[in-house]
């Protein structure tokens, strides 16, 4: 039983798909939960990072390296 309802809005600028619900891209894996993002904002310069395939929390350097080329953006 999924834990999050199919499509329930977590913040306005995040959405979750269940495994139960249409696939929200091409690209989607079926049967499988999505995150799709909007309002996101392309970085100037790519920071390399090791990322993974589920949510991951990334170490203070790079936030700060992030952040650096947000000067706009506020915690």
């Amino acid at each position: 039983m999924s834990q999050i309802p199919s499509s329930e809005t977590l913040d306005s600028r995040i959405k979750c798909n269940s495994p139960e619900s249409p696939p929200c891209s091409q690209w989607a894996h079926p049967d499988a939960w999505h995150l799709v993002l909007a309002d996101v904002q392309e970085l100037p310069l790519p920071i390399p990072a090791r990322g993974q395939v589920v949510p991951w929390k990334p170490t203070p350097d790079l936030v700060a390296q992030v952040l650096q080329q947000l000067p706009d953006f506020r915690l």
